[in-house]
Parts: structure tokens; sequence; C-alpha cells
């Protein structure tokens, strides 16, 4: 299992030293696995997002609705790149989550839908995405105390739309999401991931169940 994890952080290191695209298109990692949580219970988080000409900081809180719903809000901010000099933007988003398929005898896989929105707002120019994501996980125990390592992976729709973004990005654009939860305490976890398509990020982060 070591070796697993060893490869999954060398392909993120891999991807984030990749060429940068031309035009900046503000996307952010999504940092979920299939499963939903439970009705009631929270998990609050910290997360970096690096991408084409910005890097991205924001906590989140995700909360279980019940009937296999989740819904996560994050807020931060983002660094950008402009080339003369670094401005730093305001950041919010939210997200609903439904899990379709539960890993069950007989299933060996989570599968869920998440539709997100996030908002970056720089001065008076806003870049707002509008995402659907379709989201594959399965979970491997590692000890019988709840330890667990979560990989996954998905496809996503992306549309950017405000006065920041241009006319060449104001599109549908469709994301390849793979990464890995890894449970390496029974409240705490780390995760991280790589999102690849019209531009390439990737990202880290910890969290925290209660």
């Amino acid at each position: 299992m070591t070796k697993v994890v060893l490869l999954y952080v060398v392909l993120v290191l891999l991807l984030l030293v990749g060429p940068a695209a031309a035009a900046t298109h503000f996307t952010q990692n999504e940092f979920t696995t299939a499963e939903s949580l439970d009705p009631g219970m929270t998990q609050t988080g910290i997360h970096f997002t690096v991408g084409d000409h910005y890097t991205s900081y924001y906590p989140e809180i995700r909360y279980g609705l019940g009937a296999l719903m989740e819904i996560g809000v994050k807020f931060g901010m983002t660094s950008i790149d402009t080339g003369s000099r670094d401005e730093v933007a305001a950041l919010g988003g939210v997200d609903l989550k439904y899990q379709l398929i539960k890993e069950a005898e007989g299933i060996p896989v989570d599968m869920a839908v998440d539709l997100g929105f996030d908002n970056t707002l720089l001065h008076n120019r806003n870049a707002s995405e509008v995402t659907f994501s379709t989201i594959v996980s399965k979970g491997f125990p590692l000890t019988e105390r709840g330890y667990k390592f979560i990989p996954y992976g998905g496809l996503e729709m992306s549309s950017l739309y405000g006065s920041y973004s241009t006319a060449a990005d104001s599109h549908t654009f469709v994301y390849l999401i793979g990464g890995f939860q890894w449970k390496i305490a029974q409240k705490f976890m780390l995760l991280m991931e790589v999102k690849g398509g019209n531009s390439t990020q990737g990202g880290v982060g910890i969290r925290f169940e209660y």
C-alpha cells in the first residue's frame, strides 16, 4: 500500500511541472471521493490548488445532509500571476454531492455526482465556474480501527463565465480527475489530486472529521 501512495505522489508532482496553458482557466480541485457523509457528520479542512498562473488556498466545510446527500462550502483566496505582479483575489464556492451507488457485497465501488459553483473575485472582475462531476471511488481498509485508503477518479464538465474570463474561456470543457484520500487517523485524513483538461492543476489537502 505504501508503494501505491508513493506512486500517486510522484504522479501529482510530475503533472504539476507540466507546461502552462496560454490563458488562465480558474478551476479548483474537487477533493472528494464518491462516499457521502452520514447525516449530521461534519468535515473541515484546508486545501491548496496550484493551477496555470494561479495558486488557491481555501478552507472547506462539508456536512452530511442525509439520504446520501452532502454539501460543501469553501472560502479563501487565490494568488494570480498577471505577468507584471501577483494579485490576490477572493474565492468562494459551494457544491452538492449525491451518492448514486454505495459499495456493498456484489457492488465493488462507490459512485456519486457533484454539482458545484465557484467564484473568483478580483477588484470589480470575476470568474464564475459551474461544474458537474461524476466520481467513482473504492475504499481499502488498512486496519480494523477505521484507517482507510480511498483512490478516486472521474470526469467533470466545467463552464467558466464572468468579466475575468476571455471569449475563448467561456465554453464548456471536460476535465479528468484522479486522486486519493488517505485516512491516517480515526479523525484525520490527507488528500492529493490532479485535475487535467483545458489546463492542469494539482493540489493537496488535510481534513478533520467529527
